[in-house]
This record gives C-alpha cells, sequence and structure tokens, in this order.
C-alpha cells in the first residue's frame, strides 16, 4: 500500500501540465496573412480566421472571418487586428504568408522579423508572392474549398509535388537572408477574378531580400529545379520533338523524369569564375502518338533531340537569373567556402550578372511504354 502511494505521488508530480499551456477557446487560430505596401509607406495586413461552430443536434459548421488593418510595422497591424476579435491574435497555426507585389519588391526582410522573434509563430508556413495585391487572393472564395486557407496551401504543395517549386517556408528563408552568397525563389501567385481562382505564374526571383520583378515562367520551373538538383514526387515535360505532322499533336513527346543526377562545378582562375552545371535523366515516355520507340535509330535521336531542346531552355532560364541577379543556383556560397582570397575583394552582386554559367543536359529514354 505504502509503495503505491508512494507511485501515485510520482506521477502526480510529473504530470502537472505545461505551464504555458494555451486553450483554443481562449484564442483566434489565424491560418493565413497577407500583407501589402500602401503609398505612404506603411502597411496593410489581411488575416483569414476560422470559426467553428459547435452544435447539439447536427454537424458542425465553420465560418470564415476576413479582416483587414494598417499599420506602420507589421506588429502594429497585427495589434490592431488584436483589437477587433474576441479572444486573442494567435499565428501558431498559420500556413501560407502572401505578400504583395510592391511589398517584395521593396524589401520582406522586416515582414518576417516579428515570426523569429516569438517563438509561438509557425516557421513552416508557406511564401508566396502575389501579383496586385496579397489582400485580393486572401478574400478569394475558392468553389469546393471549405477555406481559403486549405486552397492556398494545396496549391502550393501541389506545386511542391510536381518540381515547380521548392516549397520555400519562413524557416528555410531564414538561413538564406542572412548568409552571403545565396539568392532564392518563391512561387509567384495572381488573381483569376472570373474563375474565382489562383494561378500558378511560375518562380519569384529574389536578390537579397527584395524580388526583383523578374520570374521564371511556370512551364520552365520543373527545369530550375532539377538545374538546382531539386526533383518533387513528380517531373515532366512536354516538348515539340519534329514539324513533319500535320496533326500538331503528333509532334510532341512527353516524358517523365526517373532519375536525375546533378553536378555542378564552379572554377575560379585569373579573376575569372566559370560554373558548369551538368544534369543527367533517366526518363519514361508517357506519350508520343507517333510511335516506333523499340527502334534503336528512333530512341538515340530523340535522346539527341531532348538533350538539345532542354539545354537550350537552361540556357534561357540561366539568362533569366543572371539578368535578375538572383544567384539561386548558390554559386556565390562555393565561391565564398573555397576562394575566400577572391571572394574578399569582389563584390559579388556586381560579378553574378558576368560570370560564364553553362549548363549541360543528357536525356536518356530508359521506358518507352507497353505498346511498340
Amino acid at each position: 500500500m505504502k509503495r503505491k502511494s508512494i507511485c501515485i505521488l510520482t506521477c502526480l508530480v510529473l504530470l502537472t501540465g505545461c505551464w504555458d499551456t494555451r486553450q483554443f477557446k481562449d484564442v483566434k487560430l489565424v491560418l493565413s496573412i497577407g500583407y501589402d505596401q500602401n503609398e505612404d509607406g506603411t502597411l496593410t495586413e489581411t488575416v483569414s480566421i476560422p470559426t467553428v461552430k459547435r452544435s447539439t443536434e447536427g454537424p458542425t459548421s465553420e465560418t470564415i472571418q476576413i479582416l483587414t488593418t494598417e499599420g506602420k510595422t507589421p506588429r502594429e497591424a497585427r495589434d490592431h487586428t488584436d483589437q477587433m476579435i474576441a479572444n486573442t491574435f494567435d499565428p501558431s497555426k498559420a500556413k501560407v504568408i502572401l505578400m504583395g507585389e510592391e511589398l517584395a519588391e521593396n524589401s520582406i526582410q522586416p515582414i518576417f522579423d516579428q515570426f523569429y522573434r516569438n517563438p509561438n509563430n509557425n516557421l513552416n508556413a508557406y511564401i508566396a508572392v502575389v501579383e496586385g495585391k496579397a489582400e485580393d487572393a486572401i478574400r478569394m472564395t475558392p468553389i469546393n474549398e471549405s477555406s481559403v486557407s486549405k486552397y492556398i496551401s494545396g496549391l502550393l504543395e501541389g506545386q511542391v509535388a510536381a518540381t515547380h517549386s521548392t516549397g520555400e517556408n519562413i524557416e528555410v528563408l531564414h538561413g538564406e537572408l542572412l548568409e552571403p552568397g545565396i539568392d532564392f525563389a518563391v512561387p509567384l501567385l495572381s488573381v483569376d477574378t472570373e474563375q474565382n481562382l489562383l494561378n500558378f505564374q511560375g518562380l519569384a526571383l529574389f536578390h537579397k531580400d527584395a524580388y526583383t520583378g523578374k520570374f521564371i515562367p511556370n512551364h520552365q520551373t520543373t527545369l530550375l529545379m532539377l538545374l538546382e538538383g531539386i526533383r518533387g514526387k513528380i517531373a515532366s515535360f512536354t516538348l515539340k520533338v519534329t514539324d513533319e505532322e500535320e496533326n500538331a499533336i503528333r509532334n510532341y513527346l512527353t516524358f517523365r523524369v526517373m532519375r536525375n543526377k546533378q553536378d555542378m562545378k564552379v572554377k575560379v582562375e585569373n579573376d575569372q569564375v566559370t560554373a558548369d552545371i551538368t544534369m543527367k535523366l533517366k526518363v519514361r515516355v508517357v506519350e508520343y502518338p507517333r510511335d516506333h520507340l523499340t527502334s534503336k535509330k528512333t530512341i538515340k535521336e530523340l535522346n539527341k533531340k531532348l538533350s538539345d531542346l532542354l539545354t537550350e531552355q537552361a540556357e534561357g532560364i540561366i539568362a533569366t537569373v543572371q539578368e535578375a541577379n538572383s544567384d539561386v543556383f548558390q554559386i556565390g556560397r562555393h565561391v565564398h567556402s573555397y576562394h575566400p582570397d577572391y571572394w574578399g575583394k569582389v563584390k559579388w552582386e556586381e560579378e553574378f550578372p558576368n560570370i560564364t554559367i553553362t549548363p549541360k543536359v543528357e536525356v536518356d529514354i530508359v521506358q518507352y511504354g507497353v505498346i511498340s
């Protein structure tokens, strides 16, 4: 009996609970946040807040409250929002952080400073830039979706799975903002008011903490990701391989990447930086109406054609990246680490647009379907 009492008392001491427990009934969870720049330099914050209504007889229902406030800083705007809602503003479950185009072109570092200083913030929230105003995206009411937050986060997760985006979040962004020689790209969205949907336009290219105004269009983002050595669950391409067919569909081939290997070699010789990016793809043909893929000659010709087309596209992507002065390949990081003497005597942001970056893509068709 004495031993049992000691065990019970020990359990009571160990199971006293958490000192910083927060009850859901005492807070208002904010699931999506949008920031826009005003003409006078102040900020507009738009938030999406769900409220679940419970019923003793029927099913529960959810309503979405959209609030917009202004402030000189993100924290002041949040405080103004807090003054308008019942209970307490809680961003710990925020799924997406959207930034208006004008704000992103200015500087995003001040926006995220508050997120890093508060341990209750969700650092896994996705980040995206919206053409026009972020408020317009937050205020959408997408059809057949329970909330705009789930819709936007699901859209961004889909782009990661399809190798269109890296899945940039607040935690990853922190290191990229602080470390020299690294730039990044985040999804660029636009609002389709007619269909009440968002469109993934591509990847917005950043230099330091500002959007450059240039982006990689959505049909080239998969190639950019692969050039960076990143592949999601699916990576597909549709390329025009001939002009011989009258039926336009028969001129195209669609393939899916089965395996990819990326290698980047950076050299600094005579104060000149060169970077060679080699990418080898093992692919499976998933659509090719012309067929005849059992012919070794046809496979060899297609391999060369696809390799040339993707190499040409890669050159165009690199030209855009250098024009934007956005070192998304992290070449500067390599130079900083392995060539500190050179790094110390140059300004990388002035050097990067002029260095020589040479891509080479090699495609090898290893699967071509079950028909001959």
